[in-house]
């Protein structure tokens, strides 16, 4: 069943949604360098949103934008000093309220670096101690389904509307009754190319044989950058759900360009501003990341990118007017500098992190070696 290394050259060459991020926003660039030129600063955009920290751009504290979003529709979300003792950790998660399973979190990241669903104490003990920087234990939400939407407000304008949806598929295999798990993950090429996590992760049960359609979760994380299948699912918006996203981004203390991730129950509920909960509110610096439906071209994926850079600008630039600074050249590349710092960190991680993700005893085991040690 495993295809050849060619194979899954070609496809990663054929669909540009593995291509790496500079060169799809390389041929577009000159856009935004226009955008930069007029604002004199490539910084414009955190102008976008005056009331997130850093526009939600750069350096941003998900800690602190969770708890300006309306609290009924959050998960309970707590923040870990990196540095405190684990028995400090474990008081606070039992006082919290937070039950197992839950998500750990990087405060400052994306990309979905060091994004972990938590089992038990040992999982929580080796995430604490291998953490580069604060996190945060954030509840799982109950609602099966997951999307990401995008809104956009001008200023001058008294509600704002959604420019895309994104549906986010789990990494699941399908059991054929001959196959092990090992050849099912390399049967498809979007789980072949995150063999090393999923490897790792399950070391002990990579030659187990699925049942004839037997389903394997491998990952409920909804991130691309971790596999996940992203489909546009723009069509499902109508003016119900407007409504609901323009009084949640009102109720942040005026929100006007990002993306939500959002888990929830049914279409129908949403709609009607039911049974949902925001994961994540996502500023300047988020992508419309309906463009990496697989159906959709290199061009049309170009096309979305610029709408999207100019309805940002055109908000940066009428809050500028009234006001509000741009940031200027050199604080830009401070934060810039700060972050690609914790990048790197978290990079490390994940590679440290191949060989013992979260399995079994292994976490154990690797904290009896350092105690030992240490």
């Amino acid at each position: 069943m495993k295809k050849n290394v060619f194979h899954y050259w070609l496809h990663k060459i054929i669909n540009w949604e593995y291509w790496p991020q500079w060169l799809v926003y390389a041929p577009i660039t000159p856009a935004y360098l226009y955008y930069t030129l007029k604002a004199q600063t490539p910084f414009f955009n955190v102008a976008a949103n005056p009331y997130m920290e850093n526009g939600g751009y750069l350096m941003e504290s998900k800690f602190t934008i969770h708890h300006q979003l309306p609290q009924q529709l959050v998960p309970q979300t707590i923040l870990i000093e990196q540095g405190d003792d684990f028995a400090a950790v474990k008081k606070q998660r039992l006082a919290s309220g937070i039950n197992f399973p839950f998500f750990c979190k990087p405060d400052i990241g994306g990309k979905g670096r060091g994004v972990e669903k938590i089992e038990n104490d040992f999982q929580l003990q080796y995430y604490h101690t291998n953490a580069p920087e604060n996190y945060l234990i954030q509840a799982a939400i109950p609602y099966k389904n997951e999307i990401g939407v995008f809104y956009c407000r001008l200023p001058n304008e008294a509600t704002g509307f959604i420019s895309g949806i994104v549906g986010k598929g789990v990494m699941e295999i399908n059991g054929d009754g001959v196959s092990t798990i090992k050849e099912l993950i390399e049967a498809v090429p979007r789980y072949y190319y995150q063999r090393k996590f999923l490897f790792a992760k399950y070391e002990q049960q990579l030659h187990k044989v699925l049942s004839k359609n037997e389903m394997f979760l491998l990952s409920d994380i909804g991130n691309h950058a971790r596999g996940s299948l992203f489909t546009d699912l723009t069509h499902y918006n109508n003016a119900k759900l407007e409504t609901v996203i323009d009084n949640i981004s009102k109720a942040y203390n005026t929100f006007y360009f990002g993306r939500y991730d959002i888990k929830f129950n049914t279409w129908e509920e949403l709609y009607e501003g039911k049974n949902f909960m925001v994961i994540e509110l996502n500023g300047s610096g988020s992508e419309p990341t309906h463009i990496y439906d697989p159906n959709k071209s290199i061009v049309q994926a170009w096309k979305i990118i610029l709408q999207h850079w100019k309805i940002m600008y055109s908000i940066a630039a009428a809050h500028h007017k009234n006001g509000v600074p741009y940031m200027p050249l050199k604080e830009g590349r401070r934060l810039q500098k700060m972050e690609s710092e914790i990048d790197k960190k978290y990079k490390l991680q994940e590679r440290m992190n191949n060989e013992i993700q979260l399995k079994g005893a292994s976490p154990l085991k690797l904290i009896n070696e350092q105690i030992l040690t240490s």
